[in-house]
């Protein structure tokens, strides 16, 4: 069980023993990445059971915000269908980026 808080709203997350054990290992999807809080708090769980985490993917990021870095220095791995640089004036920049 993990608490959150997220938008100023305090939420508790649970996942049942007989789901997540030491014998898993997952890859947690969330559809926006920002500050990482829920996606801390899914580690967080992943951890307390024992299971390994693979990594994160994420549909939208918010790169402008410190939820990758994050979780990067925690050590995970993190890929993501859209990363926003930014959210000006109604604009939306993606983050462009490079081909090796």
């Amino acid at each position: 069980m993990c608490t959150l808080l997220r938008k100023k709203v305090e939420s508790t997350i649970a996942v049942s023993n007989t789901h997540l054990s030491e014998n898993d290992c997952v890859l947690i999807i969330d559809d926006f990445l920002a500050n990482g809080e829920a996606a801390k708090g899914l580690a967080a769980i992943a951890k307390q059971a024992k299971a390994k985490v693979a990594g994160f993917g994420i549909v939208i990021e918010k790169s402008f915000q410190p939820g990758r870095n994050a979780l990067v220095q925690m050590g995970y791995r993190v890929e993501s269908l859209a990363r926003i640089e930014s959210l000006e004036e109604g604009k939306v920049t993606f983050v462009r980026e490079v081909q090796s």
